[in-house]
């Protein structure tokens, strides 16, 4: 009886990890039938068939070839081994030196002179297929860059694809992105952005906190002025000079003024310029003009008679003069002073706390409710797509399906898994509230409220909008956090 080894591998972009447990039955199989002894299996999982460098299992296999414990090596598929065909030589000789002959469970092929041949074709029909299918994902990816589609790799925050792979705006994404932006104007710096964020109860694409380091991202990505660009920087994050790009090809989250200003500022800090003296401005991205609609921003600053500064909001309408607005710039300490006197009072005196405590108790439970049904769904659609990926498998892997249609389908069948995944990671993050713990919670931020992160906290999750008028400020503020609310509190003026 001979003792034989296996090799088996899987590549990540059209296949899946049961690809190998398929592999390893027929090539089990095979040996049983031909009373060849299997003593070990060596396999690379999510690794190209087009690079042998970084298939570990593969080299350790050639290696180990040279010791003389086993005369034949077995795949299920000669492209298993590889799709170079000098690669395929040159390791199909090395064993052969070592006196280890190469076997295949469906290209079963003996010693004669028209096996070589049928060989060289088999090898070069995969060194075929693997360029091919390159060629033809480019080409598609090309295709589908130029109608500014969805062509794989991290969704950016702000945006979901549909069905068409089209870019759609999440608005509520949307508006974390904003105020990312917002906050870096107003003198934030990134882990200060990160904080902010934190404390809010926001989170990235991922469902995760947000981490400083990648905070900066933000502002080089153009996607989020509506340009979409791909091809841009190659597998190894080098600049290729040949990106396609299509302003207005995409939903647009961010003013492309506003994009440079960011841009601006931060070549500004690159190259050691003084920024000027940094203020907090609290109420960013939530104060309007009651006059007008517009934003009223951070920024304002005047030089008062005494030489000292004053700094405030104002209308961007009547400041970038897009209309007439005459509504007039207001203090800055004087509208964030009646915003949090009105909070306190709104919010934080005895009864209100726990009636805001027990809102906001209910509101999780109602959401946990609602999360673990859509989880259920989720679990059921992920356990149906995973056996119709096997059993698509499995058709290839018997010569049943054609390998293109193979590809083409079991590509839908991924993104579809990849996208339920994503979905039940985002759902999938547990929360142990009590009343208890959160009346405690409300109760700290009332002992705490002149401190700067606490105020931004309270703003970022209590306050809905402020409006400014020439004579009145009228402010919409909630009984439940902004990430558990889906419309307006109290409001009052």
């Amino acid at each position: 009886m001979y003792d034989v080894v296996a090799y088996c591998r899987f590549s990540s972009d059209n296949q899946r990890s049961e690809s190998i447990d398929a592999q390893m039955r027929a090539i089990k199989e095979y040996c049983k039938k031909n009373g060849y002894n299997l003593i070990k299996i060596y396999k690379d999982e999510a690794i190209s068939g087009t690079s042998i460098k970084d298939r570990e299992a593969f080299l350790e296999m050639i290696k180990d070839s040279k010791k003389q414990e086993f005369q034949f090596v077995v795949v299920h598929k000669f492209d298993r081994f590889a799709r170079n065909r000098y690669d395929h030589a040159i390791y199909e000789k090395k064993l052969e030196d070592n006196g280890v002959k190469l076997l295949s469970v469906l290209e079963q092929l003996n010693n004669t002179p028209e096996a070589v041949i049928l060989k060289s074709v088999l090898t070069g029909m995969n060194e075929y297929y693997s360029l091919n299918l390159s060629r033809e994902v480019k080409k598609g990816q090309k295709e589908n860059a130029l109608k500014c589609l969805y062509n794989g790799g991290n969704v950016p925050l702000g945006y979901d694809i549909n069905e068409n792979k089209e870019y759609i705006l999440n608005e509520k994404e949307a508006e974390i992105v904003k105020k990312i932006f917002d906050l870096y104007l107003n003198g934030y710096g990134y882990a200060s952005i990160a904080d902010t964020l934190n404390k809010a109860g926001l989170k990235n694409k991922q469902g995760k906190p947000f981490r400083k380091t990648s905070i900066r991202d933000f502002f080089f990505n153009e996607k989020y002025t509506g340009t979409f660009v791909y091809g841009k920087k190659d597998r190894h994050g080098k600049l290729t000079g040949d990106e396609i790009k299509i302003e207005n090809g995409i939903p647009k989250i961010i003013e492309p003024e506003v994009f440079e200003r960011v841009k601006s500022k931060l070549i500004n800090r690159r190259t050691g310029s003084r920024a000027s003296a940094v203020e907090t401005y609290y109420l960013t991205g939530l104060c309007y003009c009651g006059i007008c609609g517009g934003r009223y921003s951070g920024g304002y600053r005047s030089v008062n008679r005494d030489k000292s500064v004053s700094y405030g909001y104002l209308c961007m309408n009547r400041k970038t003069k897009i209309n007439d607005c005459k509504n007039k710039p207001i203090e800055k300490s004087k509208l964030e002073n009646l915003v949090f006197d009105t909070l306190k009072k709104n919010l934080f005196t005895g009864k209100n706390i726990k009636t805001i405590a027990n809102n906001i108790y209910e509101k999780v439970l109602e959401r946990d409710k609602a999360t673990n049904k859509e989880l259920r769904e989720i679990e059921k659609e992920i356990e149906k797509l995973t056996n119709k990926s096997i059993n698509l498998l499995n058709k290839n892997l018997d010569g049943k399906l054609d390998d293109t249609v193979f590809n083409a389908m079991n590509e839908k069948i991924n993104n579809e898994l990849l996208e339920m995944k994503r979905k039940k990671a985002v759902l999938n993050k547990p929360a142990n509230y009590s009343k208890e713990s959160i009346l405690k919670y409300l109760k700290m931020l009332k002992d705490n409220l002149h401190k700067k992160e606490i105020k931004a906290s309270l703003i970022n999750a209590f306050v809905e909008r402020v409006e400014i008028y020439p004579d009145s400020v009228k402010l919409l503020i909630r009984h439940i956090p902004s990430d558990m609310d889906n419309h307006g509190g109290d409001d009052g003026t």
